[in-house]
């Protein structure tokens, strides 16, 4: 049977896009990990098939030899929620990711002006704090930021919906495995590369081996290499296939002109 990990633990936006994927492959045996780190190197070594993941890390690109075989683009809503049905107003702490607390700012300094704000690892590891704890009324009114699937697996009641400040707030997760997908006709790929600090203009010059073939660059994300200051890794993805003739043209020109490359799969659009 088809092993797939992913962030756990359950009640997790990863776990629900795990959810979208298995109807895509049909039965699958599906398991939480506590880290992402965790996730990929058992990928990685074959402990498991796949891996569903919301970011694409530095493991991915120093420590695993992994391919993106398909992303899941799923709408995400945030939720506040306690253990007693209660006014925004009266909750003294919210709990949830970092990330999470950073989409839903703007409504803490409107609702919730006066309440704590405490990181957790994961959204559901929130709610799960939240019905763990031991509160005494009036005083200690802790309410977690989490999925609807939260409230209902830890038994939380729900006390203000939708609280993210974008209608539009949406996660990409990747799927990863040891190959990626074959040709569709409707396709993306990934690469990851970095270029030297002294070669004024590299980054323009390697940008034209797509313009010029005509390839739609649809995202293009800088971050540090660790390795050196002004030193980046540049995430690009694009339309088409690896083994389509343009694409597989540029990416061979992007290739010698790169101090480091890596391909990091080709696989279906959602969009």
């Amino acid at each position: 049977m088809l092993k797939v990990g992913f962030l756990g633990p359950e009640g997790t936006f990863s776990e629900e896009a795990s959810s979208i994927y298995q109807k895509k492959i049909g039965k699958a045996k599906f398991i939480p990990y506590s880290t992402i780190h965790d996730l990929l190197i058992d990928a990685d070594k074959g402990k498991i098939d796949e891996g569903t993941i919301g970011i694409v890390t530095d493991t991915l690109v120093n420590e695993v030899n992994l391919k993106i075989k398909q992303e899941i683009v799923l709408k995400v809503n945030h939720y506040l929620m306690s253990k007693v049905k209660l006014a925004p107003g009266k909750v003294t702490e919210v709990l949830s990711h970092p990330q999470v607390i950073d989409q839903c700012k703007h409504y803490l300094r409107r609702k919730l002006p006066k309440a704590k704000v405490r990181f957790a690892f994961s959204t559901a590891d929130a709610a799960r704090q939240v019905a763990e704890a031991e509160v005494i009324p009036s005083l200690d009114m802790p309410a977690a930021i989490a999925s609807n699937a939260s409230a209902r697996l830890y038994g939380l009641k729900i006390i203000d919906s939708k609280v993210n400040d974008s209608p539009y707030n949406s996660t990409r997760f990747v799927v990863l495995a040891k190959t990626d997908h074959p040709r569709t006709g409707n396709d993306k790929t990934s690469i990851v590369f970095s270029i030297l600090r002294d070669r004024p203009g590299g980054l323009h010059e390697i940008l034209g081996e797509f313009a010029k073939r005509k390839i739609n660059l649809t995202k293009i994300e800088s971050r540090p290499t660790k390795r050196t200051l002004g030193d980046y890794f540049f995430f690009i993805d694009m339309q088409g296939h690896r083994t389509d003739k343009l694409v597989s043209q540029a990416l061979s020109e992007v290739k010698k002109k790169a101090s480091f490359f890596k391909a990091l799969g080709s696989y279906p659009s959602t969009s």
